[in-house]
């Protein structure tokens, strides 16, 4: 018989069961007798055993665990020192054994302890929240003490995936995180004393770990028929009524904190039928209010707008309900502002009428972590009565959300506080959600491609293809174009096939080739932008609006040779005309208008004679429009491209000129390249813009941002004719 550890003076019994191939545990029978295991050190005849390591005793066991990570030295048959700083030492020689073999005969309580151990550590320590041998060997731990009475029962189907069980008695009464353990994975869980979810049907036949409990909970396979959400929300029955409350309870408590929880509640309410929107608004009634919007921000916050006469002082108590919970609504919360159609409904009600400013706001942060299908404002009267106020379905796309909010409030009404407090900030959190949901685009290639094209034109196209025509018969007959590439991008992408097939059309006739960018929806101008940007081959980016057309041909030249003749420019922009042959465009600037102190976008000349000598002086300029703005690519790519936080359109362009200068570059203005823009075509289509607040709030957004960097900039004096080739 081979020698073991025990027989050896001084030493201990031990195992070693490699449980994956980046975990291995080292079992001891009766502990390590005489040796600080806080202190501990092993050494094997290759050298020290390297941490991490991680010690753990059995309860009501004689048994001690040490996890470590394979290395040399640590295998079945070679010995190990083990030692601490007093001096104590012992000798292991680990033998071959099994989970069976060393865990078979303990208690449940015992073997939830190893298995518990042996997840939390190894996830943790180990990194082997990944590692399908680790989990496996958790379940063959945690499948030593599976018994009926501690199963959990399959009993709601949440989702597509996500399975609700009924968890066994003698749990902990508060919400607890525990470990959850299938034949090949391990995860960490929220749960309750009754219930736990979870969104991965693999872990059926898997084991709860909840610490403390009688034993590892085994969460029996489902049947293949269980009830769903909306079937349960249809029951009468007790018991269905029980098991619906159970599950969206959990799901409630789950979604403060988890975006999958929220959304399955989202989903589940978007399929329950609405209540009627409901509001008093009779002028012989002693109050009125109605809530109008109710709109999530989908990162937890409530934007509120509606009103509220009371003539009387008859309101006592405003609480704001969902379908989760309830909320106190202090007057403070609220911001009023003027109603002047309930002024005028009430103007003679016989109880008096409506207050100055019956109309209120507000964007609560946090009252929507538990969404919410519909909101109600219940309104208590000093008499103890009781109204409700209910507001229209609030569940929305983010991009309905924010549109809303922008126009929410009329902007003659918006003050500094209104757009800080209650605009700014669902409109901040929502945007983001439009933009991380932004989709690969399509490029269709219309025609051979220039083979080494000197300059990218990337033009965004948003619903207005008027100019489409007259830009590509200028672009057909410019020689000057004939080492460049052109990029539409499609914003718009219900006009696809129209627009691809006069595309084409045009290629026959002016035998220019084009690249289509579709978009799979409209992200704005920074995003088209960048879209066309990120297909483009040339070292030169020209971003043009689809309203601009060339005054004649040539134009690109000018702007070329400055970039050539001037390295330190990053961007150059031509003279933009009106129709009428005024100046639209020779350079931008920013100037304080308002008596607001933010800072606006202005042009030099704008509306001036065509040929005014100071606007056909070529000039460095503190900014450059958008609607033609030719860049060095290497610099547009590495100050990241157009800033796209900045809603549909607007602003985009003067902040990548501030990007630019902030990188130590130059912008010129080039008169001698001349074109017509037929200005704000496009935006003039979008609703969300043009009924809205988005102008004052990209506005805001700009002026947050580059406040500083503009007032230094404008200290400076711009004097005219700084660059070379000025006099047309």
């Amino acid at each position: 018989m081979p020698a073991t550890s025990s027989d050896v003076a001084g030493g201990a019994s031990a195992v070693l069961l490699a449980l994956s191939p980046g975990a291995v545990l080292l079992v001891l029978r009766d502990g390590l007798p005489g040796i600080d295991t806080g202190n501990l050190f092993l050494a094997s005849a290759r050298g020290p055993i390297e941490p991490p390591m991680s010690w753990q005793t059995v309860p009501g066991t004689a048994l001690s665990l040490l996890l470590l990570k394979p290395q040399p030295g640590l295998a079945v048959g070679e010995w190990l020192d083990a030692g601490d700083e007093a001096g104590g030492r012992l000798r292991l020689l680990p033998e071959a054994g099994s989970v069976e073999d060393c865990f078979g005969n303990l208690s449940p309580a015992a073997l939830l302890r190893v298995a518990g151990f042996l997840a939390a550590r190894g996830r943790r320590l180990l990194r082997g929240a990944e590692d399908a041998a680790l989990a496996a060997a958790c379940h063959a731990v945690a499948g030593l003490a599976q018994a009926p009475e501690r199963g959990a029962r399959p009993a709601v189907l949440c989702g597509t995936d996500t399975l609700l069980w009924s968890l066994p008695r003698g749990l902990a009464a508060e919400a607890a995180t525990s470990y959850v353990v299938g034949r090949d994975r391990l995860r960490q869980v929220g749960h309750t004393r009754h219930a736990l979810i979870l969104d991965d049907r693999s872990f059926e036949g898997g084991f709860l770990l909840p610490a403390g409990a009688e034993g590892p909970i085994h969460l029996a396979p489902a049947p293949a028929a269980l009830p769903t959400l909306g079937d349960l929300a249809r029951r009468q029955d007790a018991a269905g009524r029980g098991l619906y409350r159970l599950a969206t309870t959990e799901l409630a408590r789950r979604a403060a904190t988890e975006e999958a929880a929220r959304r399955l509640l989202r989903d589940h309410q978007l399929v329950q039928p609405a209540q009627p929107a409901a509001q008093v608004s009779q002028p012989g009634e002693p109050f009125g209010g109605a809530l109008e919007l109710a709109v999530d921000d989908h990162a937890g916050g409530l934007f509120l707008r509606g009103w509220l006469r009371d003539p009387l002082g008859l309101v006592a108590r405003l609480t704001l309900q969902g379908r989760f919970g309830e909320q106190r609504l202090a007057p403070e919360q609220m911001i009023r502002f003027p109603r002047p159609d309930i002024g005028k409904k009430y103007a003679e009600a016989p109880h008096g009428g409506a207050e100055l400013k019956a109309g209120f706001i507000a964007h609560l942060p946090r009252a929507a972590l538990r969404p919410s299908g519909q909101w109600r404002l219940q309104v208590r009267l000093s008499t103890g009565d009781e109204v409700a106020l209910v507001a229209q379905p609030s569940i929305t796309t983010p991009l309905l959300a924010r549109d809303r909010v922008l126009g929410g409030i009329a902007p003659v009404h918006v003050t500094p506080e209104i757009m800080a407090r209650c605009i700014a900030p669902p409109v901040e959190r929502l945007h983001q959600r439009v933009m991380a949901a932004r989709q690969t685009p399509e490029v269709v290639q219309v025609g051979r491609p220039v083979a080494a094209p000197a300059v990218s034109l990337v033009i965004p196209i948003y619903r207005n293809v008027f100019y489409l025509r007259h830009q590509l018969a200028a672009f057909a007959r410019d020689a000057s174009l004939d080492e460049a590439e052109l990029i539409f991008v499609l914003d718009s992408p219900e006009q696809r096939e129209d627009l691809e097939h006069n595309l084409r059309g045009y290629h026959g006739i002016g035998g220019r080739p084009v690249t289509l960018v579709v978009q799979a929806a409209n992200y704005g101008y920074g995003s088209a932008c960048n879209a066309g940007a990120a297909e483009a081959r040339a070292p030169v980016l020209l971003m043009m609006n689809s309203d601009v057309v060339p005054a004649r041909r040539g134009w690109l030249r000018p702007l070329l040779g400055m970039l050539e003749a001037a390295p330190g420019l990053a961007a150059v922009g031509p003279k933009l005309l009106y129709g009428n042959d005024s100046l639209q465009h020779a350079g931008l600037y920013f100037e304080q208008l308002g008596g607001d102190g933010d800072w606006y976008n202005s042009h030099y000349f704008k509306g001036l004679p065509r040929r005014l000598p100071a606007a056909n002086e070529a000039r460095e300029v503190p900014g450059i429009t958008g609607a033609a703005f030719c860049v060095r690519r290497s610099a547009f790519e590495a100050v990241g491209g157009v800033t796209t936080d900045y809603v549909v359109g607007d602003y985009e362009d003067s902040d990548l000129c501030l990007k630019l200068r902030a990188a130590g570059h130059g912008i010129g203005y080039v008169p001698a390249s001349e074109l017509y823009h037929f200005e704000r075509q496009s935006i003039a289509l979008h609703g969300g813009y043009t009924k809205t607040l988005t102008a004052a709030y990209n506005r805001g957004l700009h002026h947050r941002r580059w406040a500083g960097d503009i007032a230094a900039l404008m200290a400076r004096s711009w004097p005219a004719g700084t660059l070379p080739g000025g006099t047309e």
